[in-house]
């Protein structure tokens, strides 16, 4: 009898011990894309498409430039210029990291979604000069957090969402055709803080985003002209961004 108990107990023990072990080893499998190393590359890059059609807005800094650079006899050294432009069309390529994989549904990032517009540049209001050129070069640097599809490889939802926030970096009027001189102050690149949002969801078998980032510099005081004249009321301006974009994954 002692001999059957004993024996009745050890069985009891291994199964125990055994069923245990077994949801470990689940559970530990189930986890497994949490382990995959900081320097994987394979494992956390991801590499994206993107187009916009038409909503893609930029507007420049508030500068001044020196009208006698192109013009000696000019009478003033000292004038205003703000450049805008709003692409037909913006193609983009999107470079991001996965920082951390919380979960299979939750990732913590760092984006660069680079864009290039096909546009032309143009004078924001008529208290200013523009520069000349055409083309737009944008190269945000974002933060982002991601949940539900698409924040990792493994993720099996059909609906996510992201947010992020940076800093981005604008060239307006990238080549310039014209043989007309133009001042050195008039279109220059420019950083700025940008924010973002996205809501993805599940096209055929890969996740498909629609983006929108905005971006935004100080507000800015104005009080001379694009001819160097003193405005008779002051004009408040800001660089903005606007631009929403269809995102599709290359891998």
């Amino acid at each position: 009898m002692k001999n059957s108990a004993l024996m009745l107990l050890l069985i009891l023990s291994k199964l125990t011990f055994g069923q245990v072990n077994g949801v470990d080893t689940d559970a530990e499998e189930s986890s497994d894309f949490i382990r995959t190393e900081f320097t994987d590359w394979k494992s956390r890059t991801y590499l994206s498409i993107s187009s916009s059609f038409l909503i893609d807005y930029i507007t420049s800094p508030l500068g001044y430039y020196n009208p006698r650079e192109t013009q000696p006899n000019f009478k003033y050294s000292r004038a205003a210029t703000q450049s805008s432009t709003a692409s037909l069309y913006t193609l983009g390529f999107e470079a991001r990291y996965n920082l951390l994989d919380i979960k299979e549904n939750l990732a913590i990032a760092l984006s660069a979604p680079v864009g290039f517009g096909f546009s032309n540049v143009f004078a924001t209001s008529d208290d200013v000069r523009s520069g000349q050129g055409f083309g737009t070069i944008q190269i945000p640097v974002l933060a982002r957090l991601y949940f539900g599809a698409g924040s990792t490889f493994f993720a099996l939802d059909d609906f996510g969402i992201n947010v992020g926030a940076g800093y981005e970096f604008n060239k307006l009027g990238v080549f310039n055709f014209s043989s007309e001189p133009q001042a050195s102050g008039i279109n220059k690149a420019w950083l700025m803080p940008a924010i973002t949002g996205g809501v993805s969801f599940v096209r055929g078998i890969s996740p498909v985003e629609v983006n929108l980032k905005y971006g935004f510099g100080p507000i800015q005081d104005q009080l001379i002209d694009g001819e160097g004249n003193r405005l008779t009321s002051k004009r408040t301006t800001r660089a903005t961004s606007l631009k929403l974009s269809l995102v599709y994954p290359l891998n």
